[in-house]
């Protein structure tokens, strides 16, 4: 592991504009992790999940500070921010929004990106950052690999393969780049198929199997100095995908996105300047035809529709500089549910689960920043003004049953601000405060789902057109150190959330999925609170020995003082990186403590605490013109028994698993 601040000097590309301007706009910390680099606002990375780009990107995503991964099998892993799911936070790739088409997300748009093809990505917590969107939870903006223009080498590649005992899962992945003049082009594969793993019982976990494949194609060309056309594609088909947490597989889930964008040359005092145009469809089915004792047989497909376009530039302004983003989408979703009767002659039920939603958004941020000998400040807002209603009859009467109705546009005005202080307390430390309100609207699901079961608390779930948009006061501070040896960083935050928005019982309306408990609809309540920290910790012990050790802990309440759901208990990761004759050696533990604060509105659990012992092995050999990379270890090792708190149902995750990972790059 080692820290980059750009790319090699010889390497021209897209990707040294884009460094450029994160490196003057972002107070970010860059990591180099097995060629995958991220970019983290205020928080950090420990080397737990340590891979290669043959890991899956929830391995890695999983060892962000500040994050933790909502599991419903061993596919498509939900990010969490601080306790906060997708409905709470942007999640983008490129800057382009995607939405996924799973009323029961079993489709997170990170399940769309692949370490072999991501870059890095941006994350950033509450309302601190203008240019991605407003919401009260935070943004996820990956950032996928691009053509490298390099005269010295114009055809680089590489192959890898991954084998794990646990599931007989066996991966394969390939990229090339290729360049010449004003032209380069990069594209990538991968294909993973992995059967039932066990767990820590040895028991085969029923339903966890999946394939995939992902490929990427990516076009860059010159047409000036500090002027570049490129055009992204993105593709993702996943099949036979199981999900033993939940009551339903999925039969296809589809992914196909395409961004154009021109890179603008410098005029004047604006710099940095970058129009894109995009589009992507999601296409999703649910299907529960593999399931034993299947009281009722459903159809669930469902899919969106995004189209989109956004400016964005940086402009001199007195001492400092203002970055603007302006940006307008489209989405439109539909799902429905179509229930077979059992009973010969049955006739079949329809429904609408999301009746053609369209919602459309448009808005513009703004962000000054002004660096000083002791410190900056950087100061932000955004407004952005959006309208959602729904494009059918037939979802129209469904709705009607409750008084409701979607076909009336409901124009909202969303606002945010944020604003930081980082003050220098010395040569090697810094202090950081931040302040932040932002607001969200509703999500599909919030305001339109028609009977949507959900698992964890075993009850359907209506949505209200009515809704009002939800509110968060988000304060933070922050203290970071670095004196060469020892490096440290620590953050205390407090969310304050208003017309926060969760379901609510009513007893007078029945359900309709067979054995559930009842009906909730989303609702606004009056307040809620969360507050927690994060601390990384890592120290040189030798020449070729560093320690880590990171901690993450998320504490809250609704507005009756009883505990918010699926708050995750106080996380701890040790981590030993280690150089012996060669060989990277990377000894780790991850542990949990119990958590007995439960929701008793959402059935909840108690999660007993849990340790797991990870041991890893990385070995590289050159011999031009090729790299050769092996990768090996064990994870799990003493089988512990264990699930996270956020996981959906009791579904154990992974026993002892030995892998192998095999990496040549040219």
């Amino acid at each position: 592991m080692c820290c980059a601040f750009g790319l090699a000097a010889q390497q021209i590309s897209y990707e040294a504009w884009l460094d450029s301007v994160e490196r003057e706009n972002f107070i970010a910390r860059e990591i180099l992790l097995d060629e995958l680099l991220f970019h983290q606002k205020g928080s950090g990375i420990t080397p737990g999940a340590n891979g290669s780009q043959a890991s899956p990107t929830d391995q890695f995503l999983h060892g962000l500070s500040g994050m933790h991964m909502m599991r419903r099998g061993s596919f498509a892993n939900e990010p969490v921010l601080r306790g906060l799911n997708s409905d709470r936070y942007i999640i983008s790739v490129d800057g382009m929004r995607i939405f996924g088409a799973c009323t029961d997300k079993m489709d997170p748009v990170s399940s769309y990106i692949e370490t072999n093809n991501l870059r890095s990505m941006d994350v950033g917590f509450g309302a601190e950052d203008s240019n991605q969107g407003i919401s009260t939870g935070g943004n996820v903006n990956f950032k996928l690999k691009k053509p490298v223009f390099n005269a010295d080498q114009p055809v680089m590649a590489s192959l890898g393969g991954r084998f794990s005992s646990v599931s007989g899962g066996f991966d394969q992945l390939a990229d090339i780049n290729y360049s010449q003049g004003k032209l380069a082009f990069r594209a990538s594969g991968v294909h993973r198929k992995a059967g039932n793993y066990t767990d820590g019982n040895r028991q085969e976990v029923r339903f966890s199997q999946y394939e995939k494949v992902n490929y990427a194609v990516s076009l860059a060309y010159r047409i000036g100095k500090d002027q570049m056309l490129m055009v992204d594609f993105l593709g993702d088909h996943a099949w036979d995908v199981g999900y033993p947490a939940l009551p339903m597989d999925v039969a296809y889930a589809k992914a196909n996105v395409v961004g154009l964008t021109y890179i603008l040359p410098e005029f004047g005092k604006l710099t940095n300047s970058e129009v894109k145009v995009y589009h992507n469809f999601i296409d999703h089915a649910m299907d529960d035809t593999r399931r034993d004792s299947v009281a009722m047989h459903m159809d669930m497909p469902g899919q969106t529709r995004t189209s989109g376009a956004y400016l964005s530039a940086q402009i001199a302004a007195g001492k400092g500089s203002i970055r603007m983003k302006s940006d307008v989408f489209t989405n439109f979703s539909h799902a429905e549910m179509t229930m077979y009767a059992n009973e010969p002659g049955g006739a079949p039920m329809y429904m609408l689960t999301w009746p053609d939603v369209q919602r459309q958004v448009g808005g513009t941020g703004l962000e000054y920043t002004q660096e000083g000998k002791n410190g900056s400040v950087r100061v932000g807002m955004r407004g952005e003004y959006s309208g959602t209603k729904i494009k059918s009859d037939a979802g129209e009467r469904q709705l009607s049953v409750f008084g409701k109705t979607g076909l009336q546009n409901r124009a909202r005005w969303l606002g945010s601000f944020h604003a930081s202080y980082d003050r220098k307390a010395s040569e090697s430390s810094i202090l950081i405060f931040k302040a932040a309100y932002g607001e969200r609207l509703p999500s599909v699901s919030e305001q339109f789902g028609y009977y949507l079961f959900n698992r964890m608390d075993g009850y359907d779930y209506l949505g209200d057109p009515d809704l009002k948009k939800e509110k968060n006061l988000h304060l933070e501070a922050a203290y970071r150190t670095d004196n060469g040896a020892i490096r440290w960083k620590g953050a205390a935050f407090f969310y304050y959330f208003n017309d926060y928005i969760m379901g609510r019982y009513h007893p007078e309306w029945q359900a309709m999925t067979p054995g559930a408990r009842g009906i909730k609809m989303y609702e606004n309540t009056p307040t809620a609170l969360m507050t927690g920290g994060e601390m990384d910790f890592d120290m040189d012990l030798t020449q070729n020995a560093v320690l880590f050790v990171a901690a993450k802990y998320v504490f809250g309440q609704d507005y009756s003082g009883m505990p918010l759901p699926q708050m995750p208990p106080l996380k701890l990761n040790v981590a030993l990186d280690m150089s012996i004759a060669g060989i990277q050696v990377l000894p780790e533990w991850e542990g949990a403590t119990a958590q007995r604060r439960i929701s008793s509105r959402f059935n909840e659990p108690v999660t007993p605490s849990y340790q797991v012992v990870n041991i890893r092995l990385s070995r590289t050999f050159r011999k031009d013109p090729l790299r050769y990379t092996f990768s090996t270890g064990v994870e799990n090792v003493t089988q512990t028994v264990y699930r996270e708190h956020i996981d959906i149902s009791d579904i154990l995750r992974p026993g002892r698993n030995f892998y192998l990972t095999v990496n040549i790059k040219w």
